[in-house]
């Protein structure tokens, strides 16, 4: 159901948010066993830590075998170390960056479906019955 009560707004009259109910915790007893089981690790403290510097770890180890690795590339530039991530940044950029004139070329202008009249056709006249 939705909120009836009208917005509240500060001495300035700006709309003020209303204070958002808490989450529920995994300590509160309120999450079902199985989901606590599975996805409790999700709400530990050291979780993005962990995430952080094991994909840091894992990079650094990618680097490391990239320098121990000889290729033998028809491409003599493709022999560099770091290249082919070098080359996979690139690419991924290019491709996001195009979604930007991309986008300007193929959206519509603001008024495409000209102006707008918001008032219903029948506003204002009252039924004679």
């Amino acid at each position: 159901m939705s909120d009836t009560s009208s917005p509240e707004r500060d001495a300035s009259g700006r709309f003020v948010k209303p204070d958002a109910p808490a989450s529920p915790r995994i300590d509160d007893g309120e999450m079902h066993p199985m989901a606590r089981l599975l996805f409790g690790w999700v709400s530990a403290k050291a979780t993005p830590g962990i995430f952080l510097w094991g994909t840091i770890t894992i990079c650094a180890g990618l680097i490391l075998a990239d320098l121990a690795v000889h290729r033998h590339e028809y491409l003599h530039f493709a022999e560099f170390n770091g290249f082919y991530g070098i080359w996979g940044f690139g690419a991924f950029a290019l491709a996001v960056l195009s979604g930007w004139p991309l986008g300007r070329m193929l959206r519509r202008s603001e008024d495409y479906y000209g102006e707008g009249d918001t008032t219903p056709q029948d506003a204002g006249v009252e039924d004679d019955q």
